[in-house]
């Protein structure tokens, strides 16, 4: 099942016209009408249908271009991330100047669990999309998998470079400057969050946790009250919290 990230993002699945290909169509030609009928049958949702014309007009023109990304928009459609990925592959092999199926690849691969072939294309992906965000948290989730927390802080830097203020970016670089004991740099990330979103409990949550731990009780359990306060439940405020906070319960 593709993954709740690229839902989230809503990447849209083009199958009409794209950047390189000629949007006009001879009717006398026998390849162009079944791709016009794959067309239609791709817009009214039968994608299975919409397989058998692209394949059909492959079949009569096997360099037609339009018909291959088609063919693998709708095998990427059904989740048949073998066959788009061929598919993909055949229209870079066609015209390697043709961007978009360097963006669908590397999906392709992660939902095949190849994550050594996502992270590849992932790769070539940001060179071409550079300002498109989930390409940088999907190959952060491959890394975290892999337990490569350099790498996976790599990827939040890069992202952050060219988003500042991405909230989510800035907690999972903050979660990983703690994992790794870079401390400071983790309060730094907090603190930023924060001011970006004072009404997200997991970054008071870990700032308190921080000053906890380095003997800055009252800061900490400002910030684990806030926690709470903002429906916090985490295990460790349920710990420190009576350990550490004189409250007025």
């Amino acid at each position: 099942m593709p993954s709740t990230l690229l839902n989230r993002y809503k990447i849209s699945l083009i199958t009409a016209c794209f950047a390189g290909l000629s949007c006009l169509t001879s009717y006398g030609q026998e390849h162009v009408q079944k791709s016009i009928d794959g067309q239609s049958d791709y817009n009214s949702g039968d994608f299975k249908a919409a397989i058998a014309d692209f394949k059909a007009s492959v079949a009569l023109k096997p360099d037609y271009l339009k018909a291959h990304f088609n063919l693998a928009m709708s095998y990427y459609k059904l989740e048949y991330f073998d066959s788009a990925g061929a598919s993909f592959a055949r229209v870079i092999e066609i015209d390697s100047s043709i961007a978009l199926p360097y963006y669908y690849l590397p999906f392709c691969h992660y939902n095949n669990a190849e994550n050594e072939l996502a992270l590849q294309y992932f790769n070539t992906a940001i060179l071409k999309f550079p300002k498109k965000r989930e390409l940088y948290y999907y190959m952060a989730v491959i890394h975290a998998s892999n337990g490569d927390k350099d790498l996976e802080l790599g990827i939040y830097d890069k992202l952050l470079k060219l988003y500042p203020n991405e909230y989510k970016a800035i907690i999972q670089r903050a979660n990983l400057h703690n994992d790794l004991q870079n401390f400071k740099l983790a309060l730094t990330d907090l603190n930023k969050a924060i001011a970006l979103n004072e009404y997200e409990a997991d970054a008071f949550l870990l700032r308190g946790i921080i000053h906890i731990n380095f003997g800055r009780i009252d800061e900490g359990c400002n910030d684990l009250i806030m926690a709470e306060a903002l429906g916090s439940v985490a295990p460790a405020l349920l710990e420190l919290k009576p350990l550490n906070c004189v409250t007025n319960e």
